[in-house]
């Protein structure tokens, strides 16, 4: 008989995710930095997946203590087979409301699961599918086709996530509702993310700014009362 996850492993698998995403995320920078553009923009992606799945089980794990409890075992099986399919992984990094901060001709590109292409794309040599037949007339795809600038990209995105969560600790004083999320968010490793000196495009920072003046009024006139 399969067993629920425990408490404990939803935690771990949570945390531990969201450190993994953080070595490939400086992984990728420093093949970016020596020039390796498809593999630095492969590891970024797989960066991506990583903290989307960190919040993904984050926010189920969450959701479920201060709810009505977990789910049946069956429903969890197919929730977990979920974090396994990549594409998914990549469209979950916009959810909970986030997708509207960012590009939605981004996001389209997301949920059309043509990043998940291009990611096949800077690992592998081969041709074209489609549905589940190789287009034998299709152009034979090669990584170095991935250049500088899409590696930059996602880079700076996911840099640009980071710091954000770092930034909204130190108004909140905690972001995440798993504790050892939170102790990972150093002073340390938001000097070593402001090393990289490229600014995303694909997320405007106007609502973070709101949402701070909006904050910070609050805890004043909490203050005066």
């Amino acid at each position: 008989m399969t067993e629920a996850l425990s408490k404990y492993k939803f935690r771990k698998l949570s945390t531990e995710a969201f450190k993994n995403g953080l070595r490939l995320h400086f992984d990728s920078i420093l093949l970016f930095n020596n020039k390796s553009f498809p593999s630095a923009f492969q590891l970024s992606v797989l960066a991506m997946e990583e903290f989307s799945k960190s919040k993904w089980v984050e926010h189920y794990y969450w959701s479920s203590i201060t709810n009505n409890g977990f789910p049946d075992k069956k429903f969890e099986q197919k929730w977990l087979n979920l974090l396994y399919i990549h594409p998914k992984k990549q469209q979950a990094f916009f959810s909970f409301g986030e997708m509207w901060d960012y590009s939605p001709k981004f996001v389209d590109f997301v949920n059309e699961k043509k990043l998940e292409s291009k990611k096949q794309h800077a690992t592998y040599v081969g041709l074209d599918k489609v549905k589940s037949k190789v287009d034998v007339t299709s152009r034979i795809s090669v990584p170095t086709r991935i250049k500088e600038k899409d590696a930059k990209q996602i880079i700076s995105m996911i840099n640009d996530y980071l710091k954000e969560i770092y930034r909204l600790k130190e108004i909140q004083e905690s972001y995440f509702d798993i504790e050892d999320k939170d102790d990972i968010m150093t002073k340390e490793l938001m000097d070593k993310l402001c090393k990289w000196k490229y600014k995303s495009v694909i997320k405007s920072n106007r609502w973070f700014d709101e949402w701070n003046k909006k904050f910070r009024k609050r805890a004043a006139a909490n203050k005066s009362a």
